[in-house]
């Protein structure tokens, strides 16, 4: 992402692979407090109904400021301003993205893990649901995954660095398991590299977060 040329570190490197580590999980955490079941919690269902949402509400705005002060740190270039290249790259990006959804899904699995977790959680708060796979999702994941990876991991060679921060993405969504979806895997890690070029190309974080966000409009409208 930089023409510098820094000396490997392996301390520092080893700081960033720990720190990507517990950035992953505190970015799971909000969400995952809404993924608990009825069957699960028995009585207390009802008044966890009541109080999760508070409190996955308010632990999404600490992490949004956790994520969003390491990446102003760990960007190693200033943000180019949108021109009309970047919502040309942000159209292609889309499209393709589109692309890659009607490839892959008439493969995959009826269930995965991703997708399970995701229907407890509209069970538990629709409206939460659509809020974070509209806005949560988009702007946490680019942000981790492209605006902190990239900056933080290979970042003299961006073909690397892409690869990487697709695969890792797609495996974030899809755990390797006995009964894992590879295909559900492979189009998410073929939209992680996607994601990882628009950001590449634009050098402005909100061009790729708005791909994400139009992949996961598009994704519901279309399939209403």
């Amino acid at each position: 992402m930089t023409n510098k040329n820094p000396e490997f570190n392996p301390f520092k490197s080893l700081f960033h692979i720990i720190a990507f580590i517990l950035l992953f999980i505190v970015e799971q955490i909000p969400l995952s407090i809404l993924t608990f079941t009825k069957a699960q919690l028995g009585p207390n269902y009802e008044s966890y109904l009541k109080v999760a949402p508070v409190i996955s509400l308010l632990l999404m705005i600490v992490t949004a400021a956790i994520l969003y002060f390491t990446f102003k740190k760990a960007q190693k270039f200033p943000t180019v301003r949108f021109t009309n290249k970047t919502w040309l790259t942000i159209l292609a990006g889309t499209i393709l993205a589109l692309v890659i959804n009607y490839a892959t899904i008439p493969f995959m699995k009826a269930q995965n893990s991703n997708v399970d977790a995701l229907q407890t959680l509209g069970q538990n708060s629709q409206i939460l649901l659509v809020f974070s796979v509209l806005v949560v999702s988009p702007i946490f994941e680019e942000i981790l995954f492209r605006g902190i990876m990239m900056n933080w991991f290979f970042v003299n060679r961006p073909f690397v660095s892409i690869l990487i921060s697709g695969i890792i993405f797609g495996f974030a969504h899809a755990p390797i398991s006995n009964n894992m979806d590879w295909i559900y895997a492979l189009s998410k890690i073929l939209l992680g590299i996607l994601l990882a070029i628009v950001y590449y190309r634009t050098k402005n974080i909100k061009a790729d977060i708005s791909v994400h966000f139009l992949n996961n409009f598009l994704s519901i409208v279309l399939a209403i």
